[in-house]
């Protein structure tokens, strides 16, 4: 009998550490984001892996995972507003917001809560308000998580934020449940979001479901794979057919394509001058966020435009067109 040597044996193509891209994952229940992340590091074998939002391990749905030097891009990512499905049960209150904690207070909701009266407790909430971060979130007090405090039993101040409820869509009621969608701001927090309707109705309530069917421009639906479909595309090889491009997150801004034979400039960071640019892509004017991008349209930085794209064309050539300002590509 023939015995394999270790160039017979089939092996799991190694990832390539450089790699760079956003993996839009379908986070299961029971995870915390950074479970996810570490479950990603783990199987790719890259060490630069992060997430574009947190999370909490009740919930479910689109969780952007960034690898590689498209780590940069979290911080642009926090900024995105978000869209979610969630469950609020009206008539019991939990310490935590949501059905994982601890019942605070049980009421039997009264028959006089229908559909009509709750479509008119929804229309204060549309529009930018006032929101009061809960207890159990990770905002720190002193360096320490207000978590870590709530579990102790400590509740201290908190100030109110304000932050902006787009749409608030009441997909479906039947006491003591309904089922809302909402897209919002970045800074919202659904569970706090369902007390507070309860509150302006004079009912306790809570989350008992929270899903995440939106951020950005990326839908749940139409974009996100489940964590365990994304694992078998790693361990098959096949990474790079689900990865998606740093420039995919920024489909809409206008981009500056350089030469090729002045893209190891960018590495340095620095300007771009008007005769290393090959062409360029949409309308910015001074000061703009743009993208930065290779000959074939590969995002490689992100930038600050120095002029206006309608002044490039007479301009110069030797002057800077704009500066590198986070490299997410090379």
């Amino acid at each position: 009998m023939k015995t394999l040597n270790t160039k017979d044996q089939c092996q799991i193509p190694p990832i390539v550490p450089s790699f760079s891209g956003i993996l839009l994952v379908d986070k299961p229940q029971g995870m915390t984001s950074h479970d996810v992340v570490a479950i990603i590091r783990k199987e790719t074998g890259i060490s630069r892996v992060g997430h574009g939002g947190t999370l909490d391990p009740m919930a479910t749905g689109l969780l952007p995972i960034l690898l590689g030097s498209s780590t940069k891009l979290a911080e642009q990512l926090q900024g995105w507003d978000k869209s979610y499905r969630f469950d609020v049960v009206f008539g019991i209150s939990t310490d935590t917001g949501d059905a994982e904690g601890n019942v605070v207070s049980a009421i039997t909701p009264p028959s006089t809560l229908t559909r009509e009266v709750l479509l008119e407790a929804l229309i204060p909430f549309l529009g930018t308000i006032q929101q009061k971060p809960p207890m159990y979130s990770a905002i720190k007090r002193d360096g320490v998580p207000l978590y870590k405090l709530a579990r102790k039993g400590i509740e201290v101040d908190r100030e109110s934020r304000a932050i902006t409820l787009h749409s608030l869509d009441l997909e479906a009621f039947s006491l003591p449940k309904a089922t809302i969608h909402v897209r919002c701001s970045k800074g919202t927090y659904i569970r706090t979001l369902a007390e507070d309707i309860g509150l302006s109705l004079g009912i306790p309530a809570h989350v008992s479901r929270l899903i995440r069917t939106g951020y950005g421009h990326f839908s749940l639906e139409k974009d996100a794979l489940p964590l365990s479909e994304i694992i078998v595309a790693i361990r098959s090889g096949s990474l790079s057919s689900i990865l998606l491009p740093p420039e995919s997150l920024f489909p809409d801004i206008p981009t500056v394509r350089i030469l090729d034979q002045y893209l190891s400039g960018i590495q340095k960071g620095g300007s771009i001058l008007g005769f290393q640019v090959y062409m360029l892509e949409g309308l910015f004017n001074f000061s703009e966020t743009i993208r930065i991008s290779d000959r074939r349209g590969k995002c490689l930085a992100l930038g600050q435009s120095l002029v206006s794209s309608e002044s490039f064309s007479i301009m110069p050539k030797g002057l800077p067109v704009a500066k590198v300002v986070k490299r997410v590509g090379v």
